[in-house]
Order: C-alpha cells, then sequence, then structure tokens
C-alpha cells in the first residue's frame, strides 16, 4: 500500500512540476528611449478630397459631442485621441464622397492583427478603437462599414486599385504615405519602441549591439531603425530580421528566436498584458512553435 501511494504522490508531483513548467510567463521590458515619436493618421486616395474632408468633419463632431472622448476611454482608460477642434474644409469638388453613398458601404483595410486598433477577437470577430471610430464614422455618415483585412505591406497598391476606400488602422503619418495618400489630420500618438525580456540585459539602445532584432514587414518600424544609423549598424548582421505581422514579431522574442523587436508601443503594451492570448493568436497563424 505504501509503495501504491509513493507512486501515486510522485506521479501527482510529476504534473504539478510539468503544468509549472508549460505555464512559464515571461515578463518584458519596454524601453525608455524611444526609436520615433510618431502619429497616426487615416489614409484615403490622393483624389479622394471630399471623402477624406467628410471624414475629418465627422471626427471633429465626434469630439465636440463627446463621442470621441467615450470611445477612446473605453480602449485606453482615458481621453488620449488628438482630433483637432475645428474643421476646415477643403473646398474640393471632387465625386468620392458621393460614390460611397450612391454605394452605402465604405471599404476599411487593416491589417486585422493589430490590436487594439484593429484585430480578431476569440471568436474571429474584428474589433478594436478604429473600428468603433469608423463605425460610429459610418453611422453618421448614413453607410455601412466593410473590413477588408489587406497585406500591410501592400496597402498603397490595395487603396490606388480600388479593393479598399481608405486605410484606418494606427497608420503612422510619414512623409512618403503622405506623397502616396490623402491623409487625414492626426488623431492619436504612438512610438517606435524596443521591447526585450526582462533577463536580456539589454536595458538601453546601445545594449543592442550584436543583438538580434526583428520587425513587420512594411511597418514604420523599419523607418524608425533606418533613422537611426546608430543603432542599426550595431545590431547583429547590420539589419533587422522582418516577419509579416506583429504577433509574430512578438512571439519570436517570447520563443527566444530573437533578442528584440521594434513595434508601435501601442500594440506592443497591448500583448504584454496579454502573453497567453499573443501565444494562441501565434498558434493559429501558424508559428513555428
Amino acid at each position: 500500500m505504501k509503495k501504491f501511494m509513493a507512486l501515486i504522490i510522485a506521479v501527482v508531483m510529476t504534473m504539478l512540476l510539468a503544468t509549472g513548467c508549460s505555464s512559464k510567463t515571461h515578463e518584458y521590458v519596454v524601453l525608455d528611449e524611444a526609436l520615433a515619436d510618431e502619429q497616426y493618421g487615416i489614409g484615403f486616395r490622393k483624389a479622394d478630397q471630399s471623402l477624406r474632408d467628410e471624414v475629418q468633419k465627422t471626427l471633429v463632431d465626434m469630439k465636440k459631442d463627446g463621442k470621441l472622448a467615450e470611445i477612446t476611454e473605453k480602449w485606453f482608460g482615458e481621453d488620449t485621441s488628438t482630433v483637432p477642434d475645428t474643421f476646415t474644409p477643403a473646398g474640393s469638388t471632387d465625386d468620392s464622397l458621393n460614390k460611397i453613398k450612391e454605394k452605402g458601404k465604405l471599404i476599411l483595410g487593416l491589417d486585422s492583427s493589430f490590436p487594439p486598433m484593429g484585430y480578431k477577437d476569440s471568436e474571429g470577430n474584428i474589433i478594436g478603437y478604429d473600428i468603433d471610430l469608423a463605425t460610429e464614422v459610418c453611422k453618421r455618415m448614413g453607410v455601412e462599414l466593410v473590413l477588408q483585412p489587406i497585406v500591410w505591406a501592400q496597402n498603397v497598391t490595395e487603396l490606388n486599385t480600388g479593393r479598399i476606400d481608405c486605410i484606418w488602422n494606427g497608420m503612422t503619418i510619414n512623409d512618403e504615405r503622405n506623397e502616396k495618400m490623402n491623409l487625414s489630420e492626426s488623431y492619436m500618438n504612438n512610438r517606435q519602441v524596443v521591447i526585450t525580456l526582462k533577463d536580456s540585459g539589454i536595458s538601453k539602445l546601445t545594449d543592442l549591439k550584436d543583438k538580434s532584432v526583428v520587425l513587420q514587414t512594411g511597418s514604420t518600424a523599419n523607418d524608425a531603425l533606418d533613422d537611426r544609423d546608430d543603432i542599426k549598424k550595431i545590431i547583429k548582421g547590420g539589419k533587422a530580421t522582418s516577419v509579416s505581422n506583429n504577433i509574430l514579431a512578438m512571439y519570436e522574442l517570447q520563443k527566444g528566436r530573437s533578442d528584440a523587436v521594434i513595434m508601435d508601443e501601442i500594440v506592443a503594451r497591448y500583448y504584454i498584458e496579454r502573453p497567453d492570448e499573443l501565444k494562441s493568436e501565434a498558434e493559429n497563424i501558424g508559428a513555428n512553435t
């Protein structure tokens, strides 16, 4: 009987040990020094001035009546939006707004793995801060919001070929995009930051010397790194490894296949608070675990 009980105890202890190992948590660190400060905007086709102006005007109206603050506080706990107080129309006579109203829908292009701006919940529904904003804007415009996931690196092509009507997904305003799109005013601030694991020994940007870095293809993390030649030249190989989305970038770090990630601070902090969700989403998109 004693031998049997000893065997049972041994089995239980083994199971507890295995459970403890499998539930290992990761402690992340966001370096205090950012690579770049940014602002988010909405992108439209160059010629679509009247559509751009209508969306901008509606956001300003939402700020005035408190709806913008309500949505922002829901997602971030406080009103951090940067939508301006006033709107000045450009006086355009193009038919882009009329076309949207005639077809009765606005097709929004997004990277559907970019929380909390736009991402899929556990049931596969696309939700997020930008989605709530766009839903309210479309409601006030009297049209249906249609969400169209795209390959982020091809966002300008998707826009100019007419597959989507706008890009609204935590998209950073920069000179290149300003040349290729008709951008809204800024509606939120962001930073490009470095994320690493607590035990990595990396506490400042110069600690990235000979370390491997990963980031999302087509994201402004690439621009932020390119603008910091002092950092780029010291990282392993003199360049970062690119992956298709931020989920894979964070998961590469979690699994120890990269020393650091460069990405939007808003998205990084979302995943830092939800490591189990990160693992689940990575597995859903076929990450090599």
